[in-house]
């Protein structure tokens, strides 16, 4: 539920990316405890994906290049291997010269459960990649997510890839326990070096071609099973949100930094800001609704 007023959830983007190492459980625990004016944060958004021994590592990135400076992608390192490697993002860093940016290890997702406690709202991106083989790898998440302290958790999974989507719109229909989807969407230029071909070409214009593709991709999320349409937020208009509640998806916009753009959102009607900068939004934006 929402603080009384609010219209929107407030999210920690990879937990609270520019102000500790992203997805790290130092960030994760500082976030659980964020707390300004009597606000706390309704939620956090992170990834996950699959390590060669069927284990899930909260990380982003599908190689080690830009935390650990070495080529190796995630979908070929074992848990063991993973969990020997230290993580640092020099970048931010070096911008703010904050020691929680440096030396972590990579989480492991069977750890994050105690620090996702109290939170309203939960965003669980699978990543994928072109080596994914999405049936199995939906497999595994969903008997790790069948423990009943991930049931217990009010969380959305997401992604960009439809292949996902589908399969665990497909394999939940056999199971006595349902988590609710998001379809994510961005525009195909914004990292064409990873897109896939299961991803959705989204980049709306103002005009009758611009409002036929938003309800194609509407129609097709729902026809996935999803509830929920995580999108760019620079692609957020009112004409799209008018569309998206006829199809009865919420709509989540990402990534938010600065706190005017969020309030402009959030007026047009958007269900779910996600920032990486949650101090900064739980001090400014939280008196703020309409």
């Amino acid at each position: 539920m929402r603080h009384p007023n609010q219209t929107y959830y407030l999210l920690g983007h990879r937990a609270a990316r520019a102000e500790r190492l992203e997805n790290c459980q130092d960030g994760f625990a500082y976030v659980q405890q964020l707390q300004k004016h009597g606000k706390q944060l309704d939620g956090v958004e992170f990834d996950v994906q699959m390590t060669a021994d069927g284990k899930f590592v909260v990380v982003h990135d599908e190689t080690l290049n830009r935390l650990a400076r070495q080529q190796s992608w995630i979908a070929d390192k074992t848990w063991v291997e993973l969990d020997a490697i230290v993580q640092s993002d020099y970048r931010r860093f070096s911008q703010r010269f904050e020691l929680g940016f440096l030396k972590h290890h990579v989480l492991l997702l069977d750890d994050l459960p105690p620090y996702l406690q109290h939170f309203r709202h939960i965003e669980l991106e699978i990543k994928t990649h072109a080596k994914t083989q999405p049936a199995s790898l939906v497999k595994n998440l969903l008997r790790l997510l069948s423990q009943e302290i991930w049931q217990a958790l009010p969380i959305t999974l997401t992604s960009f890839d439809t292949d996902i989507l589908y399969q665990i719109h497909n394999q939940q229909q056999f199971l006595n326990f349902h988590f609710p989807t998001g379809l994510l969407l961005e525009p195909k230029t914004l990292e064409p070096k990873t897109t896939l071909a299961s991803q959705i070409a989204f980049l709306p214009t103002p005009d009758a071609v611009g409002k036929n593709l938003i309800l194609q991709t509407f129609n097709r999320a729902c026809v996935l099973g999803c509830r929920q349409v995580g999108i760019y937020y620079p692609l957020i208009t009112p004409a799209l949100l008018e569309i998206a509640k006829i199809y009865g998806l919420t709509v989540s916009a990402w990534t938010v930094n600065e706190v005017d753009v969020a309030k402009r959102l959030i007026e047009m009607g958007v269900d779910c800001v996600i920032t990486d900068y949650p101090t900064q939004f739980l001090t400014q934006l939280y008196d703020f609704n309409v």
